[in-house]
């Protein structure tokens, strides 16, 4: 198949919707590599609510996180991946039912 035949991100050749692990195989789309992983992870909200989830890949740029209501994610929140550390602001950068993908937000310098 040629690239300009190449189905778009997100769609199957078929024209179908693509599984939203689909999306993760994009690695060409990534700044960095990501490694997998099993961890648990804390989103916290605005409001200081928080809600637990599984972070199933990591890179220094992003990583996949897996939980309930994954779409009701606003677009930016405090993420904790793993206990006792700081929680790093992340933009939630594409979501499905249970899977969100987050780019961490660099601080200022």
């Amino acid at each position: 198949m040629s690239s300009h035949n190449k189905p778009a991100a997100g769609k199957k050749a078929s024209g179908q919707k693509a599984d939203p692990i689909d999306l993760v195989n994009l690695e060409e789309r990534r700044q960095a590599m990501r490694q997998p992983t099993f961890k648990a992870g804390e989103i916290i909200f605005e409001d200081g609510s928080a809600q637990d989830c599984i972070i199933r890949n990591v890179s220094d740029s992003g990583c996949l996180i897996k939980l309930e209501n994954a779409n009701a994610l606003p677009p930016e929140v405090e993420l904790r991946i793993e206990r006792g550390k700081p929680a790093r602001r992340v933009e939630i950068v594409w979501r499905s039912t249970s899977l969100a993908g987050a780019m961490f937000v660099r601080e200022p310098s």
